[in-house]
């Protein structure tokens, strides 16, 4: 008699109430993301030093990310995420009281550092609610949380610039993050340390970066530059060349995302991760080249479709695969691994897209990155085939 096996539950309460709180932290976030350089300009700032501004703080949250591999598998991660995600809205409400270009500087080294905490506890503690077989589509709902803050934060902070002022822009922005940490005490979750530490506190390195896992940090570094630009600078770019609501970029982006990444993250259980990473990174060069050569806005919605597709199916893919490569005692360290390669190619995008630009166009910043994504198609596929080979060895030696 054939066995029929039951579908595994991904809609827990508890994963449902967290994409809940996701959501609406994440469009308080991304209501600030594309105004720091124009708030950065509008204090004296070149464009150069506004993109070093704007960069800074996916450097800092590089420097932090460590720190929350160290303590999110040992101390409960609902209590860090809630403790951090406010001092995260605290942080963007002191945006507001900025004087001059020095104290926005030290706030946005702040902001970094408590977001790294935050965002690497949203994604582990995330985890914990997402069975193993349904991992990479679950990993893909709550990026999906991300992408809706940065489609639909942006436009109403665009939307409050137009009619008041930067500052309404940062309380207001600041509010929500910090009442999004208070709902979230109502989630319930209990935490189990490893056995291992109950006895005693150690810290090791492999505690803070998994190196098994840097390839998938640099494969993530060179998709996530492209995201760093368009965040930072499609605006701009959108007014230098006459482009009307060139905003609809992040919509359409965020639309495309909601569409397609439960899908990839399905096939991507299934078939395999390098079935989203090797289409996504060709699709995610040919829409950075589009956008560094558009002049007009129906190309760059384009490019945003491919984007999408590309860069939004891969990140979860790459997540998924760090998180099962490791135990899942290591959870927080996979993810935190992960992200500080984000972290990485947000802070190029950011900081050399401005120091690109400045010095010669956004046409040669887009375009390149589009370059670097095809070198960076080129190194994945021989990492896969030599991991594939590995991995058959093995198993012939098994056998």
């Amino acid at each position: 008699m054939e066995t029929v096996l039951k579908p595994v539950k991904l809609w827990s309460a508890g994963f449902v109430y967290l994409l809940a709180v996701g959501t609406i932290s994440a469009v308080s976030f991304g209501m600030i993301g594309p105004l720091i350089p124009g708030y950065a300009l509008s204090l004296g700032a070149t464009l150069s030093s506004a993109g070093i501004i704007a960069g800074i703080f996916s450097f800092s949250a590089l420097v932090g990310r460590p720190f929350a591999s160290a303590i999110g598998d040992r101390y409960n991660k609902k209590l860090i995420l809630m403790v951090f995600m406010f001092l995260n809205g605290f942080a963007t409400v002191l945006y507001a009281l900025a004087p001059n270009i020095t104290w926005l500087l030290l706030v946005r080294i702040l902001h970094g550092l408590f977001f790294a905490v935050s965002g690497t506890m949203n994604f582990a503690l995330g985890a914990e609610f997402i069975p193993r077989e349904r991992l990479a589509e679950g990993i893909g709902f709550i990026g999906i949380t991300m992408i809706v803050g940065m489609a639909i934060g942006p436009n109403i902070g665009v939307f409050i610039l137009e009619y008041y002022t930067y500052q309404l822009c940062f309380v207001a922005s600041g509010s929500g993050i910090m009442i999004a940490s208070l709902i979230l005490s109502v989630l319930k979750y209990k935490h189990n340390p490893p056995p291992k530490q109950r006895g005693g506190i150690t810290l090791r390195f492999q505690d803070l970066i998994a190196v098994e896992l840097l390839p998938n940090a640099i494969f993530a570094a060179l998709l996530a530059i492209g995201t760093g630009l368009a965040s930072s600078y499609l605006i701009i770019l959108g007014r230098e060349r006459g482009m009307g609501n060139i905003g609809l970029y992040f919509i359409v982006n965020a639309a495309v995302v909601i569409i397609t990444r439960p899908v990839i993250g399905r096939m991507t259980d299934k078939r395999g991760v390098h079935y989203a990473i090797l289409p996504g990174f060709i699709l995610a060069a040919i829409a950075m080249i589009i956008i560094g050569l558009s002049y007009s806005l129906w190309p760059v919605l384009f490019a945003a479709i491919l984007f999408a597709v590309g860069a939004g199916g891969s990140f979860p893919a790459i997540q998924t695969d760090c998180l099962k490569r490791l135990d899942i005692t290591r959870r927080t360290v996979a993810t935190g691994t992960y992200l500080i390669g984000f972290d990485i190619g947000m802070t190029a995008g950011q900081t050399l897209g401005g120091v690109v630009s400045d010095i010669f166009d956004f046409y040669t910043a887009f375009t390149g990155a589009g370059f670097l994504m095809f070198i960076g198609f080129g190194c994945y596929f021989i990492y896969y085939k030599s991991r594939r080979s590995k991995t058959k060895e093995v198993a012939k030696t098994a056998s």
